[in-house]
């Protein structure tokens, strides 16, 4: 048997394997897909080989000699990034925890010893900021989140303690081990797009049981898809460790995520959603994927707002007790403030009208829970709607509904803007 012929054989081998492997464990369609797909491909070169024999084989040959120098530049360009090229982490990894359900892996993802986005875990810290995705600052870099911002604003050092998927249980708890960094400040980042939702999870949690109704049932939450021991697939699990290991993929895969979040999103073909084409601030907006959060009739999401305004008192209390300032920085949808926006101009859309509606109401209950327990309000809605109004995007483009940058600058500035020491 030829070489060339072995190396197909042995290809086609691997390719069959990963995909029925990939088959056979399941999980998400995406993941399964992803093993047939790589595995298809790698019985690519048998296949023409025994389709096209000789012709197939000269090409294979002149491909592998091709790739030879291919691979050394590559092997190039990773020395280079290693000791000269700008700073990587790997990224996060979610692993279980037991009081929060889940949270990062220390050391992936630019997280310190405690798994959070910071450079190291100090002794003592000025202000603590606590919340979810929005505070951590996802699809930024670290440096252009509103805690580091804050912190370079009046000098405080900060030390930033948020995860996507957290809500109001887990800010409580995170305020109780944060405190003990001593900090001045507290700053509670409460999200309108998906807090309620994140509170009905939180309650389940065995820290949260004296924050239950007695009448009603509570099941732990379910673990993030990406909390898994193991990867889906062998070839998921390849490319992670891929991704993992070498610097020069790892850069090359952040770089694609940062410019696919500026034009396309996940969440773009959700139905109703409503492009707005005004200047610098055009936007997709999807008030039908929002309005559901927000919906005080569903009888859950009723108890997870009575569990995040006691959530909120509680932190207000402990923060009392320490001797520190408390915050509430409530960060709205950005289809609350186009809603705010257009109809404040004349322009007011039907279509978001009961999601402003509905967001009108929690925000209300939230703000009152807030003052009774004597958390001091930073509302961005106001400051997001001026943004709006200069043309200043606070969001991408599509319809991600995460702060960018501006937005970012502008809750570290608000927050900056109450601090007696400014």
């Amino acid at each position: 048997m030829r070489g060339t012929d072995l190396l197909a054989l042995l290809l086609a081998a691997l390719g069959l394997a990963l995909g029925v492997e990939a088959w056979l464990a399941g999980s998400l369609f995406r993941y399964v897909l992803a093993g047939i797909a790589v595995g298809a491909v790698l019985c690519v070169p048998l296949l023409s080989i025994l389709l096209l024999r000789d012709r197939a084989r000269r090409f294979w040959r002149l491909t592998s000699f091709a790739l030879v120098p291919v691979a050394l530049l590559l092997l190039c360009a990773e020395i280079g990034i290693r000791f000269a090229g700008p700073v990587y982490a790997a990224p996060a990894r979610i692993v279980s925890d037991e009081d929060l359900g889940h949270a990062v892996l220390p050391g992936t993802g630019e997280t310190d010893a405690w798994g959070f986005r910071n450079e190291r875990v100090p002794e003592r810290a000025d202000a603590l900021f606590v919340g979810d995705s929005q505070t951590w600052g996802f699809f930024l870099e670290r440096e252009q989140s509103f805690p580091a911002q804050f912190g370079e604003l009046t000098g405080l050092s900060t030390y930033q303690m948020a995860n996507g998927g957290y809500g109001p249980v887990r800010y409580r708890e995170l305020v109780r081990r944060g405190l003990a960094l001593q900090p001045k400040l507290v700053v509670v980042g409460f999200y309108f797009g998906n807090d309620l939702w994140d509170a009905c999870s939180g309650a389940g949690l065995p820290n949260a049981e004296d924050l239950r109704d007695p009448k009603r049932s509570y099941g732990p939450p379910r673990p993030p898809e990406a909390a898994e021991e193991h990867a889906p697939n062998w070839v998921m699990g390849g490319l992670d460790w891929l991704q993992q290991s070498s610097r020069l993929v790892g850069l090359a895969g952040e770089t694609v995520k940062a410019r696919l979040r500026g034009t396309a999103s996940v969440l773009d073909a959700q139905p109703g959603a409503i492009a707005v084409t005004e200047g610098n601030v055009g936007t997709l907006l999807l008030p039908k994927y929002r309005e559901p959060a927000l919906d005080l009739r569903n009888k859950t999401l009723a108890d997870a707002l009575r569990v995040s305004e006691q959530c909120l008192q509680d932190i207000g209390s402990d923060c009392a007790k320490a001797g520190c300032k408390a915050v509430l920085l409530a960060i709205p949808t950005k289809e609350y403030c186009y809603a705010e926006w257009l109809k404040a101009h004349g322009r007011a859309m039907p279509e978001l009208e009961e999601l402003r509606s509905r967001e009108t109401a929690v925000r209300a209950r939230v703000f009152a829970a807030a003052k009774a327990g004597g958390l001091e309000l930073v509302d961005l809605a106001p400051i997001c709607i001026a943004a709006l109004q200069a043309d200043t995007p606070i969001w991408a483009g599509n319809g991600d509904g995460h702060l960018n940058a501006n937005g970012h600058r502008a809750a570290a500035q608000a927050i900056a803007g109450i601090w007696p020491g400014k």
